[in-house]
């Protein structure tokens, strides 16, 4: 008897929030087509202190012109991107406004002015509250939802059991009762299931990054620097040593060497010889640094002829 209260009080509580979930998921989407709200998940510090990374802030889609120095706005760039920051300046533009845009965080405005009609205003925030919607929205999160609708469905439709104690003096009432439970049960079930619906249909146009443009440093190019000396070293018998300086962050060197410099061999270190018959050419070395998958090369160092023979020859 205990045990199957528990499994009924169990069932119920779970219709019950799957009910109130569903009443609220289902709120949030009309008033989202009704009002033109918008929910936006924070990618990116830019906005700090005021909206932090993974805040969610709610935000309603208004007349350009109805916009006032300081508010937050949600705008599209011309990269197609979306970029939420404080209003900083506004000037017109016949019916349209070119407005002025800078993150909290960063130091200068953002290098494009946008010219809109229509903006979102950002009404508030919730903190933390965009890491639950981006995980909800993601392709576990909808599979977790849509679990919980097929448990509810199962919770709503299953029959009662035929042994199920009723007192035949409560008999009617309980009937009655039941039947209620069973039509709020159907009614949640469904408003689950549309707000399942409403969170996987929409969330990639409803979930934006803001990216947060780089100031306050300097970015300089870089090149990778050919070995200061190249030099020839011991001069032996069919053979010809070549050294050269080693080149801060190199992972290896490239020597250039034969008829024209047509052959190459790869060196770790900064020391090689050439042993064969008798031969000559050119020689030079370039420097290596690797990136993942790409590497750099410097240019040419200083080139040196060379002849290997009998008694071996480099200048």
């Amino acid at each position: 008897m205990t045990g199957r209260r528990l499994v009924r009080g169990t069932r119920e509580a779970a219709l019950t929030g799957g009910a109130i979930l569903g009443c609220v998921c289902l709120a949030a989407t009309v008033a989202g087509y009704a009002f033109g709200i918008t929910p936006l998940v924070f990618r990116s510090g830019s906005m700090s202190p005021a909206i932090h990374t993974g805040d969610l802030a709610v935000a309603r889609t208004v007349d350009a012109r109805s916009l006032d120095v300081g508010d937050i706005v949600s705008v599209i760039n011309a990269d197609g991107h979306r970029v939420t920051h404080r209003l900083r300046d506004m000037s017109a533009e016949g019916d349209a406004r070119q407005l002025t845009l800078q993150g909290d965080a960063n130091q200068a405005p953002d290098a494009e002015v946008y010219t809109v009609t229509r903006a979102e205003r950002v009404l508030f925030d919730v903190p933390k509250a965009g890491y639950v919607v981006s995980a909800a929205s993601g392709p576990g999160g909808l599979f977790v939802l849509g679990a919980y609708v097929t448990g509810m469905l199962v919770l709503a439709f299953r029959r009662r059991p035929p042994d199920d104690p009723v007192a035949p003096t409560k008999r009617g009432g309980a009937r009655k009762a039941g039947r209620r439970t069973r039509v709020a049960a159907r009614s949640a079930v469904v408003a689950v299931t549309g707000a399942t619906l409403a969170v996987a249909a929409p969330a990639s146009a409803a979930f934006w990054t803001d990216p947060a443009p780089v100031t306050g440093t300097s970015l300089t190019a870089y090149t990778l620097p050919a070995p200061a000396t190249f030099t020839c070293g011991g001069l032996g018998v069919l053979s010809v040593t070549f050294n050269w300086a080693a080149v801060t962050g190199a992972t290896d060197y490239t020597l250039h060497y034969g008829p024209g410099g047509a052959t190459t061999k790869t060196v770790t270190g900064t020391s090689t010889s050439i042993t064969s018959a008798i031969s000559g050419g050119t020689a030079w070395i370039v420097a290596n640094r690797g990136f993942t998958s790409t590497t750099w090369s410097s240019v040419a160092s200083t080139t040196r002829s060379y002849t290997v023979a009998v008694v071996s020859l480099c200048s």
